[in-house]
Order: structure tokens, then sequence, then C-alpha cells
């Protein structure tokens, strides 16, 4: 056997090794991460911020109490003196006087201010809860985008590996005279652009785990082992299904509830306003050896300004109404969001059967009969380069799309109201050569 024929030969069997794990059937849909759960859990209960926006509600918790509670009272003590000299105990008029005052609030004025910091608390609360779901939602697409440039370094070894196979055949064809030069030096710039591509992945890398660990309260350069691979976890649940627990764990929701009530409450303590204030007093004159004098009394507020309690009144009434269409219009944008999330995930998993399922596995037979046709001398070697480049391509695609179907998946349960930003790419579209890869499907 020519040394032709045992290098195609060998080139062969590596292709046929190499490509029993192109096929990516579809499996069940795997269960979540265990390390990924644990992650979330840790960050929850670590996340600086999230500390901090638990002391902010501990506080605003503790402002009802203090609005229900009383104004402090007043003592005062006075001296009046009947004279230029002291003249304590001498005269009539000359006395020491102790004063005591107490505000009184309108009946349930106070009960009301209690009850709208409350809501303020609510509100809080529901800030809280946004906090905590972004935190997770960017935990989720720094965690996915590490597996992904993972996977990639994964697959840009093996194709490294195919790369050195491929260029063995072209030296050893060339060396007998059967191939041309031209096709040894273009496998090697395939091997030299390898390394730009490892470079891009390694730092994607460092930025993801930095990404994690600042999510986590951890040092920058803390490592995190991996086991996990990317893999389809189909979304089963349809709009009817998800619409219900997503409008009752959206923060936007619960917070617009909560400031509509809060508002109305505002509506009545403006309606109290045109109610008169109280406040009682008490005081008791020491006038030395004569006979001790005390005084009590009552006052009362004058709410005399009738436009400045109508100007409160509309001004809350106003209020009242844009927090019940902020209401509204959160819970259209909710489920808008979750529309369009939805139709996303479905459209992912549909290209991703189409990859696993037809595009991948077409691809590794094109390889093996550009190969059998090279063989044959009926194509040039350029072909098989093309070939084998799509392939890693399609592959290199197929990885992103199982990267961004689980970060579209993350801010569904998430339920924000705005658009994410998505996951940025890890490494470029095509290993091995960007001009043949394929575009992603996804649009990133």
């Amino acid at each position: 056997m020519c040394a032709k024929n045992r290098a195609v030969q060998a080139f062969v069997l590596w292709i046929a090794v190499a490509g029993g794990g192109l096929g990516m059937a579809s499996e069940p849909s795997p269960p979540e991460d265990p390390l990924l759960v644990a992650l979330v859990q840790e960050a929850v209960e670590r996340n600086p911020d999230l500390l901090s926006a638990r002391e902010l509600l501990a506080a605003a918790r503790s402002r009802p109490d203090q609005a229900r509670a009383l104004p402090d009272p007043m003592v005062s003590v006075t001296y009046t003196n009947d004279g230029w000299r002291p003249t304590l105990g001498e005269r009539d008029m000359t006395t020491l006087g102790f004063l005591w005052s107490q505000d009184l609030p309108y009946p349930g004025t106070r009960g009301l201010r209690a009850d709208l910091l409350a809501r303020e608390a609510d509100e809080a609360g529901a800030r809280l809860d946004r906090l905590r779901l972004g935190i997770v939602a960017a935990l989720k697409r720094a965690y996915y985008g590490l597996l992904l440039a993972r996977d990639l370094q994964v697959l840009l070894e093996e194709q490294e590996v195919v790369w050195k196979e491929i260029e063995g055949v072209a030296r050893a064809r060339y060396a007998v005279g059967q191939g041309a030069q031209q096709d040894v030096l273009r496998v090697q710039v395939e091997v030299t652009r390898l390394e730009q591509l490892r470079a891009e992945l390694e730092a994607e890398v460092e930025v993801r785990l930095a990404e994690l660990n600042a999510l986590l309260d951890r040092p920058p350069d803390t490592p995190l082992s991996t086991t996990a691979r990317l893999a389809l976890r189909p979304e089963l649940r349809d709009l009817a299904a998800l619409l219900p627990a997503l409008e009752a764990a959206s923060p936007e929701l619960r917070g617009g509830l909560f400031s509509a009530e809060r508002e109305r409450l505002a509506v009545g303590l403006a309606r109290k306003g045109s109610k008169p204030d109280f406040s009682i007093q008490a005081g008791y004159m020491n006038r030395g050896g004569l006979d001790a004098m005390w005084q009590a009394g009552v006052g009362v507020s004058l709410p005399l300004s009738r436009k400045k309690r109508e100007g409160a009144l509309l001004e809350a009434e106003a209020r009242l109404r844009a927090s019940e269409r902020r209401t509204d219009s959160s819970r259209l944008r909710l489920r808008s969001r979750t529309q369009q999330r939805l139709s996303q995930l479905r459209a992912a998993e549909k290209i991703a059967e189409l990859y696993a399922g037809g595009i991948i596995p077409q691809a590794q037979m094109s390889v093996e009969a550009a190969i059998a046709n090279y063989q044959a001398g009926k194509l040039p070697f350029i072909s098989v380069l093309e070939a084998l480049t799509r392939l890693y391509g399609d592959r290199t695609t197929y990885l992103r799309l199982l990267a961004r179907h689980e970060t579209t998946r993350a801010a569904l349960e998430e339920a924000s109201l705005g658009a994410e930003a998505g996951m940025p790419e890890a490494g470029t579209p095509a290993m091995g050569a960007p001009s043949l890869g394929t575009a992603d499907p996804m649009g990133n």
C-alpha cells in the first residue's frame, strides 16, 4: 500500500472515531445543574447588594411603629419674677413654673401614616425581590457563558488534533508528489488560527469567572470546577401555564399593588388634612411660701387654608390613578415579554433539533464524502478542508444555541419587564475559518 493511501485511510479512521459524538441527538430534558443550584443559593446569601437591600428593608419595616407613636411631649421650666431682685415667696406674681404639653393628631391620622409607611416597606420588599431575581439571572448568564467557553475549548482541542491529522495527510501526499505545497500551507494556516481562538476562549473563561466571583463575593481569581456540559432543556410549559405564576412572582406587579394601596392611604390622609389637630397642656407654678398655682388647657389647630388642602387631595388622587395605570402597563409588558421569550425558546429548540438531527449529521456525511472523493481523485484537497470547517462551524453554532437557550430561560424566570442584553459570544462564529462558518441562528 502506497504512503498516500495509508495516510488517507488513517485520516478516515480518525474522522470516524472523532465523529462518533457529532450526532448530538436530543435527549430528555436534563434537570438543572446541581452546581448552579448551589451557586444561586450562595449568591442569595452572600451577595453584597442583596445584603445591603435587606438592611434597608429592615430599616423600612421599623418606620410604621414610629409613625403610630404619639409625638414626644414637651416639658419646660419657667421662672417669672416680679421686680428686679428675686422675690419668690414674697410677691404674688413671682412663680417657678413647670409646664407639660402633648400634641394629639386628629383620630386615625397616626394609623393612616403607619399604614402608608408599611406599604412603602412592602414596596421596598418588592424591590429586594427584583434585585434578587436580577442577580440570579445574571449569575446564570455568567455560568452558562462559562460552560459555553469551556465546551468550545474542548471542541477546539478536538479540532486541533483533526487539523494535525490533515497536515500529516497533506505532507505525506506532497512527499510522494501527489499533493501540492499549497495544501500543506493552508492546513498550517488553519492550525495557527486555532491559537487565536484559544487565546480568545481563555480570556472568555476568565471574564465569566470574574463575573461569577463578583456575584458570589469571592476573590476575582477564585477557580470554579465544572463538570456539566451544555444540553438542551426544552421548556414544556405554555403561556397559559406560565403567566399566573410569573404575575404572582413579578416584583413590579406586587410593587404596583402596594404602590396603589399606599396612594389610596395617601388620599385618606389628605382628606384628614381638613381636620384639626389638638394639644393639651398642664402646668404647676411654685410661689415659695405663698399658695401654689396650676393651669390646664386644650389647643386646637385651625385648618383655614382650604386651597392648600384641596390641592393636596387632588394631587393624591392623581397619584393613585397614575399608580393603577402603571400596574396595568406592567401586567401588559410582562405578558408581552413572556410571549416573546417563549417564542425565542421554541425557535431555539426547533433549530437545535435541526442541528442535532439533521445539519450536523449531514455535515459529517459531507466530510466523509469529501474524503472519499478526494481519495478517488475526484475532489481537490481544499474541498475536504471546507467540508471539515463547515462541520466545526455547525457544531460551534449548536453550542452557542444551547447557551442562548439557557440565558433566555433565565430571563423568563427573572420575569423582567425590560429587554435583556443577552450573553456576549465566546470566540468567533466558526471554529477554524470564520469566512466558512455559519452564522448564529439566534442573532448573536
